[in-house]
């Protein structure tokens, strides 16, 4: 299973955090609205999220992403997608209201 998580600017280990939701990953994507060219990272590496403005990354923004494995990635056929960290444009908000609106 593929696994969203929410990581501030700066997170540099996943010690204490826990993925926030579980799901295939085709049911990740859509759910994120990521796509190939939003990979930040493999997926034994933190992915580095700072943007190189101090207004920005000083502020404690928190990112919803993407974590997929090789196993995850495998049925999504040949699209551009490999194993790895996404970033996705939606907020924290936005992510859970996706979540309470999908079918279950």
């Amino acid at each position: 299973m593929a696994e969203i998580w929410y990581l501030g600017i700066g997170t540099e280990t996943l010690e204490g955090l826990e993925p926030r939701h579980t799901a295939p990953f085709d049911a990740c994507v859509e759910l994120l609205g990521v796509t190939p060219d939003k990979w930040e990272s493999p997926p034994d590496a933190i992915p580095d999220l700072k943007t190189g403005n101090p207004l920005v990354d000083d502020s404690g923004y928190i990112y919803v992403m993407l974590k997929a494995n090789e196993d995850d990635i495998s049925g999504a056929g040949d699209k551009g997608w490999k194993p790895g960290w996404y970033r996705s444009a939606l907020t924290i908000v936005g992510f859970e209201k996706n979540v309470r609106k999908k079918p279950k």
